[in-house]
């Protein structure tokens, strides 16, 4: 039980890793996407990185367009809270991610 624990703990920790450089990587190019960036601070929106034009034009209303800061307040396992322009808005992580910073 034990050994399974610890190869199931070695797993874990290889992930984190991995996610950990990918997260880096991104930083040394310069484009995060909301769900890789820090709670409290502020960034820029650089691009939004997705195909749906629905979905462009709901971030478009909120203000949520390349050049415009965005502050991440808190994320949560299925969303994060984030401040536009003054207004405070909970979006989900697939919105989150279309976001690059």
């Amino acid at each position: 039980m034990e050994a399974v624990a610890s190869i199931n703990g070695k797993i874990l920790e290889k992930t984190r890793s991995n996610e950990s450089e990918a997260v880096q990587e991104n930083v040394i190019k310069g484009k995060m996407n909301l769900l890789e960036a820090e709670e409290g601070r502020t960034y820029t929106v650089k691009e939004i990185n997705t195909d749906d034009e629905e979905m462009n034009a709901f971030l478009f209303r909120l203000g949520c367009y390349s050049g415009e800061p965005i502050t991440i307040v808190t994320k949560k396992k299925k969303n994060c809270i984030v401040v536009i322009k003054d207004g405070r808005y909970s979006i989900d992580n697939m919105l989150a991610e279309a976001i690059i910073v």
